[in-house]
């Protein structure tokens, strides 16, 4: 007499294989889960950044240097980031009034911190 089916180690067998699967499927998106996080974080600190430096620039341009805040946060909007603002005036002995503006925006995150710096030169002739 012959026997259809599946004997105990095949079906033992094909379980694990399973597992192993599915298991590795749900690391897969649990990693691809956290890159994306980190992704769109970083995206938001380009983002904040340039906020910042159009703000700068603008104040700059219109002599409103005294408004400038050197560092801050984003309220509730963007409550894990924050910003420094480093000014850096007459960095070049042939260039009179080139000023460098470094922004860096920090994001603080469960168990680190990342940090983002967007650099600029404004050269103004009438200073």
């Amino acid at each position: 007499m012959q026997r259809r089916g599946f004997t105990l180690i095949e079906v033992l067998v094909a379980v694990v294989v399973l597992a192993i699967g599915v298991s590795t499927i749900m690391y897969l998106i649990g990693r691809s889960t956290a890159s994306i996080s980190t992704a769109r974080g970083a995206t938001i600190q380009a983002y904040l950044a340039r906020d910042i430096m159009v703000d700068i620039e603008n104040k700059y341009w219109h002599k409103k240097d005294e408004d400038i805040k050197k560092n801050g946060d984003f309220g509730d909007e963007f409550p894990e980031y924050r910003y420094e603002v480093e000014i850096t005036d007459n960095i070049d002995e042939k260039a009179p009034g080139l000023v460098q503006v470094d922004v860096t925006v920090i994001w603080k995150r469960p168990g680190a911190e990342r940090r983002f710096t967007l650099s600029t030169y404004l050269l103004d002739f009438t200073r």
